[in-house]
């Protein structure tokens, strides 16, 4: 365990192995709340992007494009 109270997967294993199941079920729990609170967010932005019709890609692409004209504009 850490310092910040925040578990790692090292942590799960260890308490797993040295079966302290609470401290199996503290680090599991923090573990898991992480990875589901990170998958909420990330399904928030992919619905966010349909919505609005943002594509990252496309955008890179047009950026890319302009400073293409840039430099044929300057020679």
């Amino acid at each position: 365990m850490t310092d910040t109270n925040k578990y790692e997967l090292d942590d799960l294993v260890i308490s797993a192995i040295e079966q302290r199941p609470t401290d199996f079920e503290s680090a599991f729990n923090d573990l898991i709340i992480d990875r589901i609170s990170t998958a909420i967010e990330n399904k928030k932005v992919a619905i966010a992007q349909q919505m609005y019709g943002y594509e990252p890609e496309a955008e890179e692409q047009e950026i890319d494009n302009s400073e293409e004209e840039d430099n044929g504009e300057e020679t």
